[in-house]
Formats: structure tokens, sequence, C-alpha cells
């Protein structure tokens, strides 16, 4: 984000709209966009007299909610925000969720903290440093005021039998004793979609590997878990002949030999298999990202020509548009006299002309006719909802399309959707018409929410792109537009 990104916002807005956002956007670009500007080294508006906490608290504590322990304490670290008792606690409680807890226990170290949060994260560094005895002495005074969280640390101290009730308060010291004390958190523990205590989960020894995937899974899913994590976990199951269910085990392999291919035609074959096997899913956006990062390494030429269109679903997936460009040229050129293969090709025109592949400037209304009896051919029942939202997106895209001068539906018949309350979208259309980039950004973030991204109403969707390109967010824009199609089966 610029320096500048909060112009023209007051410190009371900015406040309010950092403390609202969620800390699990069903989109990946909104969630990106988010963390991009509680990052960023952006000025803060002018002191109004509003209350406290602090725009940086509310960032700090935003950043906690989503998991980015790693990133917090970067920021916090750079304005020597260790000073801050409460600061300095966040920080710590964030770094051990994320299991970092060599880092968290040097701060432990080093500075105060507020309590009651020092004595159990002293504690907790105790038993790190191998300081047992230590531990519990620090510990003592939470045998009566906290005993689930003390017999945690008598078991870890004395290596006594892992039998005891996880705690009811998982926070970051928490997370780290159940991890010493070799117990598992509870099953409603682990069914959460926190953000923080997910990623913690995936990380957790204690739990079998199965349980780990499933929860990676699900937490790429929902944007929370990075693509990344789940392949090297796939990787490790394959590798350590770990039992998986058979859908899973079958993803595992899959994601596997497009990590590990040893060549070009390995990794095509491997792509294949993934897309051949998983298109349609629910799980298929989650296997491809999980597996797309190894398509970087390969050129597009045409001995790879029969993948091609498989190649370019991956870079619509990672937000790529040059790889995608250059694929779509060797698809295009490979299937100009196949009719089967152009038909399949023409399923995916929508989708490129959204993300700006080959920068077109105009859609000519035949070419959205064809595409438009493409997808009703393929799903009768679907094509009206899915022919509007591509209308939507187009639209705010830039494309002009005046009404009724395509077959495209003007409406989206009766569909059961969300839309975002009014007075949110009315703020983000005031906001990106006065070119407040960082307000808009919030904003778009906070009318998506936590909404499933195939439920979402097209016509909200169209606002948000739109808005998010008039104040230079063109990327994550055309990007959150792409994550949109796919949710609704483009």
């Amino acid at each position: 984000m610029p320096a500048d990104a909060w112009n023209g916002t007051s410190l009371a807005t900015a406040k309010r709209l950092v403390s609202s956002l969620q800390a699990a956007p069903r989109s990946r670009a909104l969630r990106d966009l988010q963390f991009k500007l509680l990052v960023s080294d952006v000025r803060p508006p002018a002191s109004d007299g509003s209350p406290p906490p602090s725009l940086f608290a509310r960032k700090v504590d935003r950043l906690a909610a989503m998991g980015e322990a790693e990133s917090l304490n970067e920021i916090v670290r750079s304005i020597g925000g260790y000073a801050d008792p409460a600061l300095a606690a966040a920080t710590v409680n964030a770094l051990m969720m994320a299991g970092e807890k060599d880092s968290a226990c040097q701060i432990v170290r080093t500075n105060a903290l507020a309590e009651p949060f020092a004595r159990r994260a002293g504690t907790v560094c105790k038993l790190v440093a191998g300081d047992n005895a230590g531990a519990r002495e620090t510990a003592a005074s939470l045998r009566t005021s906290d005993p689930a969280f003390y017999r945690l640390v008598e078991i870890a101290a004395e290596g006594l039998s892992p039998t005891a009730p996880p705690p009811a308060q998982l926070d970051g010291p928490a997370m780290v004793m159940l991890d010493l004390a070799y117990i598992q958190p509870s099953a409603a523990t682990l069914r959460s979609t926190q953000p923080s205590l997910m990623r913690s989960l995936v990380a957790h020894r204690t739990l079998p590997v199965p349980t780990r995937l499933d929860i990676a899974e699900r937490g790429e899913a929902l944007a929370i878990v990075e693509a990344s994590k789940l392949g090297d976990l796939y990787l490790e199951a394959v590798r350590d002949r770990v039992v998986l269910p058979a859908p899973m085990a079958k993803r595992a392999r899959m994601v596997a030999a497009a990590r590990g291919a040893q060549n070009a035609q390995q990794l095509m074959s491997a792509i294949a298999a993934v897309y051949g096997d998983e298109r349609g899913g629910p799980l298929f956006p989650t296997v491809a990202r999980a597996s797309a990062g190894a398509l970087m390494n390969v050129a597009p030429k045409p001995e790879y020509a029969a993948v091609a269109q498989e190649v370019i679903r991956g870079f619509l997936l990672l937000g790529d548009k040059q790889q995608g460009k250059a694929w779509t040229r060797l698809a295009v050129s490979t299937a100009f006299n196949d009719s089967r293969a152009m038909g399949s090709l023409e399923r995916l025109m929508p989708l490129m002309a959204v993300a700006g592949v080959d920068d077109a400037k105009r859609l000519p209304p035949e070419e959205i006719n064809r595409w438009y009896e493409v997808l009703a051919k393929e799903n009768q029942a679907q094509a009206p909802l899915r022919g509007y939202l591509l209308l939507e997106l187009f639209r705010a895209i830039g494309f002009d399309i005046p009404a009724k001068a395509t077959n495209l539906p003007e409406t989206p018949g009766a569909a059961r959707l969300v839309s975002p309350p009014a007075a949110t979208m009315q703020m983000l259309q005031a906001a990106a018409t006065g070119r407040r980039r960082a307000e808009t950004a919030l904003l778009a973030c906070i009318a998506s929410g936590e909404t499933p991204l195939g439920e979402l109403h097209p016509a909200a969707v169209g606002a948000i792109v739109r808005a998010l390109r008039q104040v230079g967010e063109e990327y994550a824009g055309r990007l959150f537009a792409v994550e949109v199609a796919i949710a609704y089966g483009l």
C-alpha cells in the first residue's frame, strides 16, 4: 500500500474499519489485501481525539486473529513495541499459537508482559529451556486459579502419563503446553475455524497426520492455511506411508507426484491427473493450488500442448496473468484445427477475460453469446445465474455491455443469494469515488466477510470489483472476480 493510502479517511473511521475486519474472509484475494494494508508502512490519519485503543494496537489484534504471528512480531519489533506490556503479551501469545516457542521466549526473557498472561508464558518458557523445577515454582499460584493449565505443567515437568483434559482457555501458552505434555486438543477444538487455532493445529505434533491434513484441507479452502503448507503435509504423508482415508490418500499422491516430478513430462502427467480427477469437486481449487506451484518451472512448449488448458486453470488460480497469457497462446494455436479442443477452450474464455489475460478492451456480443451457449449446454439449470454473474463481472472490469446487448441474463432469477448490508455497500461506493484507497480496501473485505463466495450476490461482487479497480487495486479486484467465478462453477 502506498504511504498515503489513508488520505481522506479520519482516524476514528480507520480504527472502526480495522476492528471490523473478519479474521477469515473466504476470498484469498481479499484476505491478502487486508493483510497488505495491515503490514504496510502507511501514514496513519491525523489524531482526532477518538478513544483508544490505538490504530496500531487494532492492527496487531487483527493480525493475531488472522494467525499472522511472524508479521505481527516484525511490525511490533520494528517500532520498539515490546516496551508496551500489552503489545509484548499479544506478540508472545501469537508466536506461541504459531509454534514459534524460541522467538516468543526471547521476548518473555527480556521484556515485561501484562499479567496474568506473563506467569503462564514464563512457565512455558522455563519448560522449553529445560528448567522443570523453575516452571513448577512459577506456576505454583496457578494451582487454584487455573488447575487445568497447572496439571499440564505437572505432566510435562515430571514426565507423567499424558492423562488430563485439555484446558478451556486455549491461548498460546496452553497450545504449547498441550504439545509439551503430549495431550491432544478436544474434538470441538479440532472443528474450529479460528485462523490462529487452525494454523496451530496443523503443526501440532500430538495430532495424527490424517487429522492435521483434514484441518489443513479445510483451512486452505477457507484461505487460512497456505497451499504450500498443505502440499508439504501431503508429501510427508506419502513419504512416511501414512494410512489415510482413500479420497485423501488419492489427493496426497496426486499432489506429491506434481511436487516431486523430476522432469517436465512427469509434471504434465501429474497435472493432468489432478485436473482430470478433481475438477468439479469441492476441493478442486485446493488440490490445484497445492500442486500448481510446480508449474512455474515449465515453459509453454508445443510438446506440452495437451495439458495447456489445465495449466491455464492453474495460473488463473495463482493469479499469474503473464504465465496465463503465454499458455493461452499455446492452447489457442493447438486448438485452432481441433473442434473438440476449441470447444473446451471456449469454456475457459470467460474466465480469461475476467482475469485480463489477453488485455482485451472490448468483448464482441457474438463472442459473449457463444460462451453463454457453452454454459447453457453444460448445465441448463445453473446457466442463468452463472450468466448473470459473468455480466456483472464483465461490466465491473470495464467492458461496455449495454442492457440486452447480449443473451446474458440481467437478473439472478430466483436464486437464494446473500447481499451485504446496504449501508456497507454505500460506504464502499463513496470511498471508491473519493479515491480513499485504504478505506475502500477494508470496506471491500468487510462487505464480502465470511460469506461463501458461491452465495455472494453477483451485483455485490461486481460493486466490490469495481470499487477496488477505482482505487488502483486492479490485481486484487480481478483475482477476487476469478475466485467468485470458480466458486460459482465456471
